[in-house]
Formats: structure tokens, sequence, C-alpha cells
């Protein structure tokens, strides 16, 4: 089971990090990995970067675009998905400033659901992988229309 979280940036952060996702991740690693004796740089480091999120808007929007599927179900701010045929088991968790995406397969169907919102940067911190959302080309679709 990997965990992955996703973060909206800031345009501007954005436009400068695009190219170069490596200094984005190394950010939010120095982020994770800072003493909390620095509580209040880490937090305004954060904020400099990172975008808020309408929790409510995205729970709309994956609500829309998932709840033709068999195995969706949405409790609160956790969207879950169980897909027997490709036996994918994927929860992803809304926040206002991140989500949490916990799935056995690397390509979860929340990804293609979520691909069309710009500015959204995927961290898997065990594994040490990263990358921008919208630069994902090998996407299955889960909403052909």
């Amino acid at each position: 089971m990997r965990t992955f979280y996703v973060f909206k940036i800031k345009d501007e952060y954005s436009k400068l990090t695009r190219n170069i996702p490596y200094n984005l991740y190394n950010t939010y690693l120095s982020i994770r990995m800072s003493n909390p004796d620095n509580i209040e740089y880490i937090y305004n480091q954060y904020k400099s970067i990172t975008d808020k999120v309408s929790v409510s808007e995205i729970n709309k929007f994956l609500l829309g675009k998932m709840k033709r599927y068999d195995g969706y179900s949405i409790y609160r701010n956790t969207h879950m998905y169980n897909d027997y045929y490709s036996d994918e088991v994927s929860k992803l968790i809304i926040f206002n400033s991140y989500f949490i995406l916990k799935s056995n397969k690397p390509n979860s169907t929340f990804f293609t659901a979520l691909y069309n919102i710009p500015n959204l940067f995927v961290i898997d911190f065990e594994n040490k992988d990263y990358f921008w959302l919208s630069g994902m080309n090998y996407l299955r679709l889960v909403n052909s229309e």
C-alpha cells in the first residue's frame, strides 16, 4: 500500500518549479523533516507554496466524476474506491491544503479523476517518488465524456 500526499501549489511557485520538481520535493521534504522548534518558520514556508482548496468543491467534483462507478463511496471528506476487476483499493482523504491517497496501485483511479485540477503536486515520501499530476500522460480515462 502506497501513501501519496497531494498538494495544490500556488501559481507563482508552480511556474518556478514546473521544470525542476526536485526542488519542490526537497522543500516539502525539509518541511516534513524539520524540527518542531522551528514551527513558525515551517508554517510560513508551507503557507508560501501551498494553496488552500475548497474541501466541499473537491468533494462535489470527485462525486460527479466517480459516482457512477461500482465500488465508489464517500463519507464526509473520505473517498473510497474498490474495483473488484483490477483489484484496486484506494482511499482519498481531503484536507484544507492537501490530500492523502492510500492505494495498492501506483496509478490510482483518483489520479485520473483529479488530473484536470491545475498545479497538483504528488509526493510519496516513503518511496521518494514525486511528480506533477498534470504531467502524467499514461493515465487511463475515468470520465470519458
